[in-house]
């Protein structure tokens, strides 16, 4: 290994600690009584060093959103991959995989702490909810037209439609997630998510 590539294995391995002290930090304090120091500590860094990596506070903790929330559209499928699609099991892979991200990744539990902190800092809830929440249904939409492209849906104005069925399983499960930092997913889960499937391929499936 070169000095170079030394250097930034170091400099990476030092930023993933400090994401992880930060997110620890965030979860247990808030925003407001998160302290920087107390995070550069216990990622057993210098706040010097801390401050080479993310500039404030604010910055430290929308790197915290984004990592936790991870590559925002992937758990979107591919139409190059898919020669059959099942839309069922295409739909139920897709809410699983967003519950997976919302209870066991803590998007839960940052997303109370960015609300709570939007009187206080604005511009780190609009910036979570343009690059996460909106990149989200912009993703959604897109497997939506492709669906309606391939002639596996009926046309129809899917803006509506991703509001329609995301709206379902987030008054289901991210509401209730969101007033009660203790709830878990129901054992019904997949007959939740069947019955918002359901309601929507019977007013837009063929």
């Amino acid at each position: 290994m070169g000095l170079e590539q030394y250097r930034r294995t170091v400099s990476e391995t030092k930023r993933a600690s400090i994401l992880k002290a930060g997110r620890e930090n965030f979860l247990k304090n808030g925003f407001s009584r998160a302290a920087v120091a107390d995070i550069a500590r216990e990622a057993d860094v210098s706040t010097a060093t801390l401050y080479k990596h993310f500039s404030s506070k604010d910055e430290l903790f929308a790197a915290v959103v984004h990592d936790a929330y991870g590559n925002i559209g992937g758990e979107f499928p591919d139409f190059a991959d898919y020669n059959d699609i099942d839309i069922r099991e295409m739909f139920l892979k897709m809410a699983h995989n967003y519950l997976r991200v919302q209870f066991d990744q803590g998007g839960n539990a940052l997303l109370r702490i960015v609300i709570a902190e939007v009187p206080t800092t604005p511009k780190i809830a609009l910036d979570t909810y343009e690059t996460i929440v909106r990149r989200r249904f912009a993703g959604l939409k897109v497997v939506f037209d492709h669906l309606i492209e391939r002639k596996l849906m009926r046309p129809h104005d899917t803006e509506m439609g991703v509001s329609f069925i995301s709206g379902m399983i987030k008054e289901a499960f991210i509401w209730p997630a969101l007033f009660d930092a203790d709830a878990k997913l129901p054992e019904n889960t997949d007959v939740i998510i069947h019955e918002a499937i359901d309601l929507y391929l019977a007013r837009y499936g063929v």
